[in-house]
C-alpha cells in the first residue's frame, strides 16, 4: 500500500504484508515537512514489524465496526494491512493508505461544494462553548444516532467518511459554514471537522458527564481543551467534539498530522495503560518524559502535562492513556494537542480506578504525595516541585472546587463529590492547606478490588 500524507503529492512511503501478516514500512522520499511518527523518522532503512504495527495498528478502531468490515471481507484481527485495506482512505489526521498507485483520496474541502447536509440538522454554532442546553436533532441525525447507540456501527447501506480509533461508537461529520451537521459528498475525499460519539443506551448519562468534565478541564488549567456540546435527548444523546486536527480558513478545510501516543511511543494500542506493558515497551511517566523533549516547546508542553494531569486526577479521569494524549504537527516538530476524551471514571464502578501511568510511586490518584508530584516532575524534564509549580497546582485545586460547587443538581451531583473528595486527598498530600466543603463519599475501586 501507498502511504501519503495530505499536502505532499507523492506517496511518503510503502506498507507491505507478507502471508504471515508481518508487516513493514519504509520511506520513499526524503523531503517531508515531518515524519509521519517520531517513533518512525525518516531513514532509508526499512521499519519491521514491531515498529510498523505500533504505528499503523493504532490508526484502527476497535469497536463493532470493525468487526463488520473483518466479517464482510474475511480478515483476521492480525492482519492490519488488510483493514486499513479497506479502512485507511482517511485515517486520523492526515495519513491515508491506499492500494498501491491508485493515488491519494485526501483533499481540501470546500463547505459550500464538498458536504450533504443532514436533513432538518440542528445550527451548531462554531464555538461549542456557546451551545447552550441540549440541542435537537433530526430524523436523519437520529437514524445514524440510533444504529450507533444500539448496534455500535452505522445504518445498513452507510458509508463512513472517516473511520475512528477507539471503542465508543462515533462518526465523524463536518460543521457547514450555515451551522448545520453534513457529510462529505462521495468521493470528495473532503475532510470532517468534527466527532459525534454516542453511547449505548444504558450509558447515556456518560453524555453529559463527559461534557461537564471537558468544559471543567478547560477553566481550571490553561493549555487548550477540546470543544464539546450535547445533542439530543432522553435516551438518544450525543457529544459532538471538534476535531482538533483540522484547519478552517476562509471556508476551505484542510487536515493536520498528528499521532497518539501510543504511536509515537511505537506502542501497540494494548499497551496503552502502563500495568499491560513491559521492560522497553511500556506506557510510562519516563516514556512521557522523551516525548515532551522531542515538541516544538519542551518547556511549555511540560508544564501544560502537569497541569492536565493535575485536571484529570481532580475530575476522577483515570483512563487517560496513551491514546488519550497526542501530538499535533503544525511545523516540523510536533507541539502537545489540545486536551481531550475527559471521561470521569470514577462515576463508573464496573471499572478500575486506577490511573494509566504511575505518577512517582502511586497507582491512585488519591495516594499522591509532594514527593511524587516531585517525581513525576523530574521524570518528563522539569526540577521537581519547586514553589512556583506548587503554587500553580494549588490554584488548580481551588478553581476546581469553585466550578465543582457551580455544577447543576441534582444530575452533577456526583462529579462534584468526585472532584472535591480528589481535592481534599491531594491538597492533604501534597500539604497545600486548602480548605475543601463538605461532600458525599464515592467509591473508588483499587487494583486489588474485584470490579
Amino acid at each position: 500500500m501507498d502511504v501519503y500524507l495530505e499536502g505532499v503529492g507523492e506517496p511518503v512511503g510503502k506498507l507491505q504484508s507478507k502471508p504471515n501478516e508481518e508487516i513493514s514500512f519504509s520511506y520513499t522520499r526524503r523531503d517531508l515537512p515531518h515524519p509521519i511518527s517520531i517513533s518512525l523518522p525518516v531513514r532509508e532503512e526499512p521499519f519491521g514489524d514491531v515498529a510498523a504495527r505500533g504505528f499503523f495498528s493504532n490508526l484502527l478502531f476497535e469497536n463493532e465496526m470493525r468487526d463488520q468490515v473483518m466479517e464482510k471481507h474475511g480478515i483476521g484481527p492480525g492482519d492490519i494491512v488488510g483493514l486499513l485495506y479497506h479502512l485507511g482512505t482517511d485515517c486520523p489526521g492526515s495519513i491515508s493508505c491506499v492500494p498501491e498507485g491508485s493515488g491519494s483520496v485526501k483533499r481540501l474541502g470546500v463547505l459550500d461544494d464538498d458536504y450533504e447536509p443532514f436533513d432538518g440538522s440542528p445550527q451548531i454554532p462554531m464555538d461549542l462553548s456557546k451551545a447552550e442546553g441540549l440541542l435537537p436533532v433530526s430524523a436523519e441525525l437520529a437514524r445514524f444516532m440510533t444504529a450507533l447507540r444500539d448496534n455500535r456501527r452505522l445504518p445498513p447501506n452507510s458509508e463512513d467518511p472517516s473511520p475512528l480509533a477507539g471503542v465508543q461508537g462515533k462518526i465523524a461529520v463536518t460543521r457547514l459554514q450555515d451551522g448545520r451537521l453534513g457529510l462529505p459528498k462521495k468521493g470528495s475525499g473532503a475532510p470532517t471537522t468534527h466527532i459525534l460519539k454516542v453511547p449505548r443506551a444504558s450509558q447515556m448519562h456518560s453524555v453529559r458527564q463527559e461534557h461537564y468534565a471537558t468544559r471543567l478541564m478547560s477553566q481550571i488549567q490553561n493549555h487548550e481543551t477540546a470543544q464539546t456540546c450535547v445533542i439530543g435527548e432522553g435516551d438518544l444523546q450525543g457529544l459532538l467534539v471538534a476535531r482538533f486536527d483540522r484547519k478552517i480558513d476562509g471556508g476551505e478545510v484542510t487536515r493536520i498530522h498528528q499521532e497518539d501516543f501510543c504511536q509515537a511511543l511505537g506502542l501497540g494500542h494494548r499497551l496503552k495503560y502502563e500495568r499491560d506493558g513491559g521492560p522497553g515497551r511500556i506506557f510510562t511517566v519516563d516514556a512521557i518524559g522523551k516525548l515532551l523533549n522531542e515538541t516544538a516547546q519542551p518547556g511549555r508542553a511540560r508544564l501544560a502535562f502537569l497541569e492536565i494531569t493535575l485536571a484529570n486526577m481532580l475530575l476522577g479521569n483515570s483512563d487517560n492513556h496513551a491514546k488519550n494524549h497526542a501530538l499535533l504537527y503544525t511545523g516540523p516538530k510536533p507541539i502537545l494537542a489540545p486536551a481531550y476524551d475527559i471521561d470521569p471514571v470514577m462515576l463508573d464502578g464496573s471499572v478500575t480506578h486506577e490511573m494509566s501511568f504511575r505518577i512517582g510511586g502511586a497507582r491512585m490518584a488519591d495516594d499522591v504525595s509532594r514527593d511524587d508530584l516531585d517525581q513525576f516532575l523530574k521524570a518528563i524534564g522539569a526540577k521537581g516541585l519547586a514553589r512556583p509549580l506548587a503554587r500553580r497546582c494549588a490554584q488548580i485545586i481551588e478553581a476546581s472546587i469553585e466550578r465543582a460547587l457551580e455544577l447543576p443538581r441534582p444530575f452533577a451531583k456526583r462529579l462534584s463529590d468526585v472532584i472535591l473528595q480528589q481535592a481534599s486527598h491531594i491538597s492533604a498530600n501534597v500539604g497545600l492547606g486548602i480548605d475543601v466543603p463538605e461532600f458525599d463519599n464515592v467509591p473508588v475501586n483499587r487494583p486489588d478490588d474485584k470490579v
